[in-house]
C-alpha cells in the first residue's frame, strides 16, 4: 500500500462514516497568527453524530509520522468515557490503515481498513 495523505485519509473516513449512518463534517481548528486561539484544543478532524442513535462521533486523522497531542488523546478518551464514539485513523509504516476505537472502559480496539471495509484487526 502506498503512502496516503492526511487529506485522503480524512475523505476515506468521512465517506465510511456517512455510508454507515453518521452525519459528519471536517473540523478545522487552526490557529491564526497574531490572534489568541479560539475554540477547544484537541477536537478531532472529523466530528458529527450517529443519525440512528444520536450520539457524538469523532475521528482524529494521522498520516505516517504524525503523532497525537496530549489534548487530542484526552478528548478521545473523555468522549469514549461519556459514551460517544471516538476513533483514531492512522496509516502505519506504509503498510496498513488502522482505526483505533476507544471504549467506555478505558480500553481500545484496533480495526483495519482494507478495500473500504473496516474489520477488527487480527492479532498475530
Amino acid at each position: 500500500m502506498a503512502y496516503i495523505s492526511a487529506s485522503d485519509l480524512t475523505k476515506m473516513m468521512m465517506d465510511y462514516l456517512k455510508d454507515n449512518g453518521c452525519e459528519v463534517w471536517r473540523n478545522n481548528n487552526l490557529a491564526v497568527r497574531g490572534r489568541a486561539f479560539i475554540g477547544k484544543k484537541g477536537v478531532p478532524d472529523i466530528i458529527g453524530y450517529s443519525k440512528k442513535y444520536g450520539h457524538f462521533v469523532c475521528c482524529e486523522i494521522k498520516a505516517i509520522g504524525d503523532r497525537l497531542s496530549s489534548d487530542q488523546m484526552v478528548f478521545l478518551e473523555e468522549l469514549a468515557n461519556a459514551g460517544g464514539t471516538a476513533m483514531l485513523c492512522q496509516q502505519i509504516r506504509d503498510e496498513s490503515i488502522i482505526v483505533k476505537i476507544y471504549k467506555e472502559d478505558g480500553k481500545s480496539e484496533d480495526w483495519e481498513f482494507n478495500k473500504g471495509v473496516l474489520r477488527i484487526k487480527e492479532t498475530r
